[in-house]
Order: structure tokens, then sequence, then C-alpha cells
């Protein structure tokens, strides 16, 4: 791949069972000149888009559930250093996306989305590290929410065997890179710290994970159905690409193996335009379809706890049978059978003046979104009338503030603002806030905060985060 300036790379093959290192290449030639004594399996690097199934095994554990819909449109969120605005890899944004679809094509403005629902950074930095990541070393909000979408580094060995948490279904277990090390002494590159085997995440959410990044069906929206993730028997995959193209990551596993790739240039320098899916997901196929071949491979048991209802493709709510007998969209979906999403009702639709057919309320959220070349909906979808859409202006979700000994009152006081009407409702299990005339104040405190407004007439509500940090 010269001619697309790709120089290095690295690969690493792992038993998920014991935890061995089955076979690792950290570049292409030990004895090259320029940089064949670097071991790209052990040198940190960007993981662009590797960590977001570790956030939505968080959103999973905590509630959510493969068709939870998440609102995949133009956003920005408030920083400490200012706003931050990601954007998805295409440029395009995709509306209204099921979990299941946000992970599957790997949405970016989904996926920090997500990633503030569960609480922001802190949440997965620890995951990450409970599933033996050493690079992050550095306090949460310095990351922030986009660490879902890779500004770290990580190491291709460590990555790797975390993948093979999720291959575990949640079970963490270090790597071993030499049958007669024991703790990893005398290896060639560090190691883990050796531990005893243990529960990271909740098993059933882990198989639901497993089960979205194998299905190639889902993945089609942004990828096509014909690429290298496609196999002829199940495989979880999952491609990352940092930014300006300078590192290229697929990962994949099975019960039995975890493979993972790094392809990129030990320099820095960028790659033209190779992304994760043509640059390392080939050598990920090819290693997969050795091991299936040689070695074989299976799929996971679906876990008792498991079940499967239909569903609405576009408000990801559950259908009775007299619902699914009369829609021609609805899908099947896998639940925790103690976590079913609701059930449709009347108010989720709005009949239109095209054959009179119910057609999805999106609510304001979706407006911009809505007028855009982007909307895939059409006739199917209505914006819901404003007086029932509410959305808080501030303070954004994940918004950083510091109490500042120089300010008045160390700056504790900010201004609740909403878009609705003049009665809302606020509200905060941990932040005392009063009314100032027309003014909702809200006084701060260091911590986590959850805040929510409410409109009294309609009952709808909306919710934000913040934390609060002493300087």
């Amino acid at each position: 791949m010269q001619a697309q300036h790709v120089s290095d790379g690295a690969i690493l093959v792992l038993d998920n069972r014991s935890g061995d290192v089955l076979a690792l290449v950290g570049s292409e030639n030990y004895f090259a000149p320029a940089a064949g004594h670097v071991n790209g399996a052990w040198a940190p690097r960007s993981p662009g888009s590797t960590f977001k199934p570790f956030t939505y095994l968080l959103a999973l554990e905590r509630g959510a559930t493969p068709a939870t819909v998440v609102a995949d449109v133009p956003t920005e969120f408030a920083t400490a250093t200012g706003l931050f605005a990601p954007v998805n890899y295409d440029r395009h944004c995709y509306g209204p996306m099921r979990y299941r679809l946000a992970l599957a094509n790997s949405l970016n403005i989904s996926a920090v989305k997500v990633l503030a629902s569960v609480g922001g950074p802190q949440l997965l930095q620890q995951l990450l590290q409970a599933c033996g990541l050493s690079t992050l070393g550095r306090p949460a909000e310095h990351y922030g929410l986009g660490l879902t979408i890779g500004n770290a580094e990580a190491r291709l060995l460590e990555l790797a065997n975390a993948y093979t948490c999720l291959a575990r279904l949640g079970k963490y277990k270090p790597y071993r890179l030499l049958l007669d090390s024991a703790g990893g002494s005398g290896s060639p590159i560090p190691t883990s710290r050796r531990s005893p085997a243990h529960q990271v995440a909740d098993p059933a959410a882990a198989y639901l994970i497993a089960d979205i990044l194998s299905d190639n069906d889902a993945r089609t929206l942004a990828f096509g159905a014909e690429t290298p993730l496609r196999f002829a028997f199940p495989v979880a995959c999952k491609t990352g690409t940092s930014s300006d193209f300078r590192d290229n990551w697929a990962f994949g596993y099975t019960p039995e193996f975890t493979v993972g790739v790094w392809v990129g240039n030990f320099d820095g320098s960028p790659m033209k335009h190779v992304s994760g899916v043509t640059g390392a997901a080939p050598l990920l196929h090819d290693l997969f379809e050795y091991l299936h071949q040689h070695y074989g491979t299976s799929w996971y048991s679906v876990p008792a706890n498991v079940v499967e209802c239909w569903v609405h493709p576009v408000t990801g709510k559950r259908l009775d049978q007299p619902a699914v007998r009369q829609s021609r969209d609805a899908i099947r979906e896998k639940f925790l059978a103690s976590n079913l999403p609701p059930l449709e009702s009347l108010a989720d639709y709005e009949t239109t003046g095209i054959n009179h057919q119910p057609a999805v309320r999106l609510g304001n959220e979706y407006y911009d979104w809505f007028g855009s070349d982007d909307n895939w909906l059409g006739n199917r979808a209505v914006l819901a009338s404003t007086r029932d859409s509410l959305r808080i202006l501030f303070p954004l979700p994940g918004t950083i503030l510091y109490l500042d000994p120089d300010l008045p009152q160390q700056g504790r006081r900010i201004h609740l603002r909403a878009d609705g009407p003049e009665d809302l409702q606020w509200h905060s299990d941990s932040l005392q806030i009063a009314q100032e005339g027309s003014r909702q104040i809200a006084l701060l405190t260091a911590g986590r905060h959850q805040i929510t407004v409410r409109e009294p007439l309609t009952g709808t509500q909306a919710n934000t985060w913040l934390e609060v940090l002493a300087r």
C-alpha cells in the first residue's frame, strides 16, 4: 500500500480462554534499518472509534437497549475549553438512530451523546482501565466527551485484550506473552499487571454488544454490504480511524479468538485516505478466515435473560401483535427480559394528508435535520408542534464549570435557560435552585449534578448534567 503512504503495521491474536498471545507481529521486518525495532503492538496511538463499544456497553448496563433512539443531529457540547461539536466520518447526520445502528455504523455524534447520557467520560475511563488500558492516566475532564471518539492513546496489545473482555462477555483476564511467565517477567515488552480474572461488565449487556458488532446488515448504512467485515460465520468487528488518517485499527472476536490490527506509519505521518475498513480490516478478515478454517470458531448461545420482540424501526418502541401485522417496517430486536422498551402509543404518531398514513412525530431537536438533505424519512415523519417540545439551552449536557475564588461568590450562580414557556419547573437533587424575578438560578457546589426541567401543562421533561470543579 505504498501508493497510499502506508508503511507500517502490527497484528495480534489472543486466545480468549487462556489470555495467551498466540501471535504478535510488531513491525514488517525486525531488521529493517528505519523502524524495524519499533513494536507497533506497544506504541501508544490514537484509537479512533475503537472505544465506542465500551460506551454503548455502559449505556446498556444503565437501562438503555439496542432499540433506544439517539438523535444523530448537529449538536454542540459545552466544555471547559469551549464548545465541542463532533461530526460524523462522512459529514452526514442520520436523524433518529437506534443504538444498534448508531454503534454498527460508528456514528460520532451519537456516541458522544450516549456517553453524555450515562454521565460523562469518567465512567468510560474507569471501564477501559478495568479492562487493562494503562494509557488513560490523565483526569477524565482532560479527555471530555471526545474520549469515546478517540482523543486519547491506546496500545494495540492492551486494547486487543480489552476486546477479549467483550469476547468473554464482560470478564477481564490479563494477557500472557510467555508460557513460562506467570506475571510477565522476562517478557520482551511490558505487560499489564497480573491479577485474577474477574467480571467487569454485565454478561448479557456484553452479549448484546457482540450481537450488534456481528450484524453486517446493521452496518450497511455507513459502510455498505460488501466490506472486509462481512464473514460467512459470526465475528464481532469494530474498526477505527484517527484524525488525518494517521491510524487504522480493526478488532474482531469470537468466543475463541480476538484479533487486533493496527496500520499506519511509525513516524506519525498520515496515510492517504485509508480508513480502518480499507486499511486494517482486510488483514483482520484474512486472519479470521485462517483461524476459522484451521481451528474452528463458534458463536454465543443466547443468554436465558435475553428475549426478542418486535419494535418500530424509527421510534424503537415495542409493537403489539395487531401493530406488527399492520406495519411493513416492524423489526425484531433483542432485549434483556427485565428491560423491554415501552409500547408505542398514539402520541408517537400524527396522521398525515398522504393517504392518511401515520407518521412518526419527531421532537424539536430534529428541526434543522428535518429540513436538510440528510432527512431520509420523507413523509414517514413529521415535526411535533413546538409546544410539545422542550430543550435546555444552558447548561448543555457535559458542561464543566469551575468555582473560581477570584469571582464574586466563587462564580457559584448560573442562569438556567430552556427553550419553552415561562412557567417551567426546574429541579435538581444535588443543587439548590431559586427563582429571581423571571430567572431560575442554580447555586453550584463541587461535584457532578443532574438537572431536570418540566413543562407543567404537558408534563414534557428535558434533562442535562454538568460537573463543577474547584480550582
